[in-house]
């Protein structure tokens, strides 16, 4: 921690102080500093000693935020969401919401065909923003319709997907009894909105909630839908207006146990390096052992991507702990990797069918819950954390080759659901060496090996006696599972 120029002060400032003024600090170290100025440095500082501000200009005051214990629950209770989850019903109090805000800003009734139509029109334009590449794809949501359009179709399958995510937190031991969330793109409110949902069935967790966002039109959204749905233990801080491609130029929240992008960095332009500027600025307003969340669509091309920004982000202060497992010693070495979650669809919103009509269901029902998605740890900054790492005498995937037409055990994650047909059952494995296609044959399923269906995403497991295979045609590595083949669950 000492390549903070700022740590030792400060740590030795506040020292036995639950609060003080930041001209204080000022005026006894740097003096004639502009204060905000001062605070934008201070920012990571802070975050490390677990220390937030508030207040403006000449009246900032540093104040200690008391660390809490790791969030537990019954697992009952976990199981009970995730069963609200699978039912897939956007909350009535949410829709009812969304319809009043498009009366509002429309000054019709929520489903005047005029203004579906105008909705139809907005959700159809996005779709071609999102599908076009290079310097083409522009999107944005600087214009009323654009948001009328985000909170139909997109707005409910980004609620659950950051609910689903949020589960996995808990169950990880990620998520603190008292949680900051920093929710950076934060749109419409969605992520608060979902924690609100949640909170309800997890008694003894709360959380405060800060939000970045560039978009006015967004920021009304958030701040006439959040305030409705959200209360209790859920204390919810106004939107701040900015890009974060100039987040050195915010005054951001200070020690924050979670990050979240949700749909942000798939919508930004430049290439990988800017994004891994963003996540490690994002990263140094984290607590240590605080965690980013990045969730992207599950195509290909977005999936991948995150991936390859994954990979570069990482390093000494902040690690890869979902979906991926070191297996062994080392960075990332598996290469492209085309890996996402799938969870039960959602039901079409009122407000989706009615945009649907009799025949466009296809365009306008936007239910599918499949997404990519990256949980990184912020460690101690000289900590020098390796990835989580589950060690197997087994041969890594990458040598394959020399076990060709031969039986191994081996051990990898699971990092796709069943991609197969109805004669075999598929599955993606990874161990960070390489990758390689588990192949079940429907006929060889026995009471040994259908372990392999029903284990979680990115559960590992232990497979004896494959047969190792290379499909030319796809040039990927098959692990053929025949009725002799066993599978056991190692770890999720």
């Amino acid at each position: 921690m000492t390549r903070d120029p700022f740590l030792q002060e400060l740590s030795d400032f506040s020292e036995g102080k639950e609060s003080f003024p930041l001209r204080d600090f000022r005026d006894a170290l740097h003096q004639d500093a502009d204060l905000p100025a001062l605070l934008r440095s201070l920012l990571p500082s802070l975050s490390l000693l677990s220390l937030g501000w508030r207040g403006e200009r000449d009246r900032i005051t540093i104040y200690r935020i008391p660390r809490a214990g790791l969030f537990t629950t019954d697992e009952r209770d976990l199981s009970k969401l995730e069963n609200r989850l699978t039912a897939g019903e956007f909350p009535e109090g949410i829709q009812r919401l969304i319809e009043e805000y498009i009366g509002m800003k429309t000054g019709k009734t929520w489903d005047d065909p005029v203004t579906l139509q105008r909705i139809r029109a907005s959700v159809m334009q996005q779709k071609s923003q999102y599908w076009r590449g290079g310097d083409e794809r522009r999107i944005g949501y600087r214009k009323g319709y654009a948001v009328l359009a985000y909170l139909a179709y997109q707005s409910p399958v980004t609620y659950f997907q950051f609910s689903h995510l949020f589960l996995r937190l808990i169950r990880q031991g990620l998520v603190q009894n008292t949680i900051r969330v920093l929710d950076v793109g934060a749109g419409p409110g969605i992520v608060p909105l979902a924690l609100s949902g949640l909170l309800q069935d997890l008694p003894g967790l709360s959380a405060e909630v800060f939000a970045l966002e560039r978009s006015e039109e967004f920021i009304d959204a958030y701040n006439r839908l959040v305030p409705g749905c959200t209360g209790g233990r859920v204390a919810i801080h106004p939107p701040v207006r900015g890009d974060l491609r100039e987040l050195e130029e915010i005054l951001l929240p200070t020690s924050v146990d979670l990050v979240v992008l949700q749909n942000v960095l798939n919508e930004l332009p430049g290439g990988n390096p800017e994004k891994v500027r963003i996540i490690s600025s994002l990263s140094r307003l984290l607590v240590p052992g605080g965690c980013m969340a990045l969730i992207e669509p599950a195509d290909k091309d977005n999936s991948i991507s995150l991936r390859e920004t994954v990979r570069a982000a990482a390093g000494k202060s902040l690690t890869v702990r979902d979906p991926c497992r070191f297996l062994r010693a080392g960075s990332c070495r598996a290469g492209p990797c085309w890996s996402f979650l799938e969870k039960p669809s959602i039901r079409p919103t009122r407000l989706m069918r009615a945009l649907s009509g009799e025949k466009e269901a296809f365009r306008f029902e936007n239910t599918d819950i499949k997404f990519s998605y990256a949980v990184l740890v912020r460690e101690q900054e000289d900590a020098g954390a390796a990835p989580v790492t589950v060690h197997s005498p087994s041969p890594p995937l990458s040598s394959l080759r020399k076990h060709a037409g031969k039986r191994i055990n081996l051990t990898a994650a699971v990092i796709s659901g069943d991609l197969g047909d109805r004669e075999n059952h598929v599955f993606l494995l990874c161990d960070a060496s390489g990758t390689a296609y588990a192949i079940l044959p429907r006929y060889h399923v026995t009471g040994s090996n259908k372990t392999l269906l029903s284990v979680p995403y990115a559960a590992v497991v232990e497979l004896r006696g494959v047969l190792v295979r290379y499909n030319p045609r796809r040039k990927a590595w098959n692990l053929l599972l025949t009725g002799s083949s066993a599978v056991r669950l190692v770890g999720c």
